[in-house]
Formats: C-alpha cells, structure tokens, sequence
C-alpha cells in the first residue's frame, strides 16, 4: 500500500479495513498533511507522537 499521505477516494475504499487497522493508536503523524499511523512507512512526513506524562 502506498503510504496514507498518497492515498485517492477509491485507493481508501479498496483499503479501508487495511486503513483502519494502521490508524488504530497512532505512533507518527505527517507534519505535511497531519494524517497518522502506527508506522512511520506509511507517512510521506512522519515525526514520532511524545505523549504527555499527564495522559
């Protein structure tokens, strides 16, 4: 799968169980279009998540 960033409408509907499994508890968000994922090979711009102590 091309990385979530990429992805078109029927890309998403072709995908969209794929998808959801790799958006469940996101590890990176894209700083370019702020989509997330558990790994990082699936953002075109991944920058790691630092959850706060607080969470």
């Amino acid at each position: 799968m091309k990385s979530l960033c990429q992805l078109k409408s029927r890309e998403i509907e072709k995908n969209l169980r794929e998808i959801m499994r790799e958006v469940t508890k996101p590890k990176y968000v894209c700083e370019k279009c702020a989509r997330a994922a558990r790994e990082k090979k699936h953002l075109c711009k991944p920058v790691k998540i630092v959850r706060s102590s607080a969470e």
